[in-house]
């Protein structure tokens, strides 16, 4: 496989789009296409735990998709972490450029509804993507990778890609419509497009307004784990709903992201952790009383929940969740992450943590033509 990118007859389009953290769970989706939740959910959008997608494009007599396993070229000024590109199965590619094909074939029309010119030449195309933290590990990768996937495809299909990057800085709308695309691909990608504080209701992803007092955070992955899940994602939606405790989970949930809506404007911290709690643990719940039951949790996942459930009940409490996978995330106000980093490192020395706080949602970095 052939991984020169030459100059004269290629342009490259990197964009890079950040993980995910679900405080209101995504889990359990209709029997729709599109990826269509049953219930609503919110997330807190991150920022340096990420993917970059670099697409390039080459003349070509018939279209073609390629992906080709090498990190992207990613400007210094750019680089957050240390990308790696991830191990994909032949089956994991295969949905990579599928999903890279629907959003080229999507874009000519989505782009009519904002003045976008598109570029439709016929061309290779090819991905390359690298990842910031470990895949398939309960830390969102197939969110930031589909979220990065279809904005640099959007940002390629651009003829003057230099005023489409203007217009997804500015324009709220274009990302809506782009994080559409996205679900189609990973329902919870649609979230990683924009934030800090996201809202997913059906069809549509959206900043969550919040209180002008509200402080800034800190987020902390423990990462308990970073081999491939036994259950996949997708297993697991189809599964919860075999559990009796599915019985009322839609309303429950509802009551949850009502009330966790309102903490948010107000700036209540200490709401927002005992529903982000109460969330995670019932969404786990769900796994371990299905048909089929099974759990992502491991001896250390308990042992933290455990060391961590006082800190609930005292002041200043953390928002603790997990996502479908071992490992536990941690939002704390960022005067106190220092504090809050030692006391980890110190009661779990051989836990490895990740550090990061909430970003803003996927940019595009960077678009390259060919040379005259």
């Amino acid at each position: 496989m052939t991984s020169v990118r030459d100059p004269v007859m290629t342009s490259v389009s990197l964009a890079r789009a950040p993980s995910n953290i679900a405080l209101i769970k995504y889990m359990g989706k209709k029997e729709l296409p599109g990826n269509i939740p049953e219930n609503g959910s919110l997330s807190v959008t991150l920022e340096a735990l990420c993917t970059y997608a670099e697409i390039s494009r080459a003349p070509a007599a018939v279209v073609t998709e390629e992906w080709i396993p090498e990190l992207p070229t990613i400007p210094k000024k750019d680089l957050v972490g240390s990308p790696v590109v991830p191990a994909l199965s032949e089956k994991a590619a295969e949905r990579a450029l599928r999903h890279l094909r629907a959003v080229r074939e999507a874009a000519p029309k989505l782009f009519s509804e904002f003045g976008i010119a598109p570029n439709n030449e016929v061309s290779k195309w090819s991905l390359r993507t690298a990842n910031t933290f470990p895949a398939a590990s309960g830390i969102a990768s197939s969110a930031s990778s589909f979220a990065a996937i279809t904005l640099s495809t959007a940002f390629a299909m651009a003829r003057e890609p230099a005023e489409f990057a203007k217009n997804w800085a500015k324009n709220p709308a274009l990302k809506g419509a782009l994080a559409r695309l996205a679900r189609a691909g990973s329902g919870s990608s649609c979230r990683s497009l924009t934030g800090p504080f996201v809202l997913w209701e059906q069809e549509d992803a959206e900043p969550l307004p919040v209180s002008q007092a509200f402080p800034e955070l800190a987020h902390f992955v423990l990462l308990v784990s970073d081999q491939e899940k036994a259950v996949s994602s997708s297993q697991a939606h189809a599964l919860v709903k075999t559990s009796p405790l599915w019985i009322g989970r839609v309303e429950r949930v509802q009551e949850r992201l009502t009330k966790m809506q309102l903490a948010f404007r107000r700036g209540d911290l200490d709401a927002i952790a005992r529903i982000a709690w109460n969330e995670a643990w019932e969404m786990h719940s769900l796994f371990h009383t299905c048909s089929e039951p099974f759990s992502y949790w491991t001896g250390d996942t308990m042992a933290l929940l455990q060391w961590l459930s006082p800190f609930l009940s005292g002041a200043k409490p953390p928002i603790v969740t997990l996502d479908a996978g071992p490992n536990i995330h941690l939002l704390v106000q960022a005067a106190d992450a220092t504090e809050w980093q030692e006391r980890l490192r110190a009661s779990f020395p051989a836990i490895r943590l990740l550090r990061d706080k909430p970003g803003a949602g996927a940019v595009a970095i960077s678009h390259k033509g060919p040379r005259p």
